[in-house]
């Protein structure tokens, strides 16, 4: 299946007005280097987590794995990181939030990952969209930044009709998600529609995995080359503000707007390794046509941002053209 492809080119096309402000506003191309790295950690918090996995001490409970594999990961990300760690289940202040999204605090971080204790359902769905939809109050606050939602479970989701409803339009906004399996005996059934997937069956490849999906966060190359590669397509536009703030507007009503999902539900779930889910849930569908209403739901805002696009060009070329002619 092709959809993580078409996604991640959703991903390019959520930058498209940071590169028009950056040219028309003559910005230096070093702005690219410092690319903030906006990251929400969806952490399953609950009762399978404390089940045991291996670790070189010997076995220990999976949610002290993550706690502190997490930890040891937060004291070495870059100072411009923002970070926020949601729960699947209400912690002591009575929400989610764990840690809210925002500048990293190492000294605050570390001590709220070491309050958590594994309890309660895996209710991924609402998860995910709580996450997303920070993440996008995030973006339309900064013009650019890369954006990644980074799910860390154990097991299925006990809502997966909202899982089906939310993921399409979540995966479909330019952010980029990241899922890593703990201790599953089999892939998580978000493996073949997130952007990355990686199975942590120990605590060094947990570890492991939590240092390169923050990697590849703070890695600005990606955007330095999308910035040389793109130069040619911004060639005679006109260098006018107001033309830049119209795009970022239009751009911004669309893309990040809070998470609706889809009007139909699609059915999505999968085998849960540790009974988190009920046994009836609906499966997988695996077929070509399921697959080709994913990407079609997927794709839809970005064509429509492209449209909108399209046109607020064409029609300030248009006008400024006219006004340019000489008066007879």
């Amino acid at each position: 299946m092709k959809l993580q492809q078409g996604l991640y080119q959703s991903t390019k096309f959520g930058l498209v007005g940071a590169i028009i402000a950056n040219f028309l506003l003559g910005s230096s191309p070093t702005v690219w280097a410092s690319i903030e790295s906006v990251v929400v950690v969806v952490l399953d918090d609950s009762g399978s987590m404390r089940q045991r996995m291996q670790t070189d001490q010997g076995a220990q409970q999976r949610i002290e794995v993550a706690k502190n594999a997490l930890s040891r990961v937060v004291t070495q990300l870059p100072e411009n990181t923002q970070l926020g760690i949601l729960l699947l289940n209400q912690n002591q202040r009575g929400n989610r939030w764990l840690l809210p999204l925002g500048p990293l605090d190492i000294k605050q971080s570390l001590a709220r990952i070491q309050r958590i204790r594994a309890d309660g359902g895996t209710p991924l769905g609402a998860s995910i969209k709580t996450a997303a939809d920070a993440l996008l109050e995030a973006r339309q606050r900064k013009v650019y930044g890369n954006f990644r939602l980074l799910i860390v479970t154990d097991g299925e989701a006990t809502d997966p009709d909202l899982l089906a409803n939310y993921l399409p339009d979540i995966l479909s906004r330019g952010l980029t998600l990241d899922v890593i399996g703990v201790d599953m005996s089999a892939d998580h059934s978000l493996a073949g529609r997130a952007h990355s997937y990686r199975r942590a069956g120990d605590a060094a490849s947990l570890e492991n995995a939590l240092r390169e999906v923050f990697a590849e966060s703070s890695s600005s190359q990606d955007f330095v080359d999308d910035q040389n590669n793109n130069r040619s397509l911004l060639e005679g536009l006109p260098d006018d503000e107001n033309f830049t703030k119209e795009i970022l507007a239009a751009l911004s009503a669309s893309s990040n707007k809070e998470i609706s999902g889809v009007t139909r539900p699609i059915e999505f779930a999968g085998p849960d390794s540790h009974a988190s889910a009920p046994t009836n849930s609906p499966t997988v569908p695996s077929n070509r046509v399921a697959d080709g209403l994913l990407s079609i739901l997927a794709m839809v805002p970005c064509c429509m941002s492209l449209l909108i696009v399209f046109i607020l060009i064409t029609v300030i070329i248009k006008s400024k053209s006219q006004s340019k002619r000489p008066r007879r």
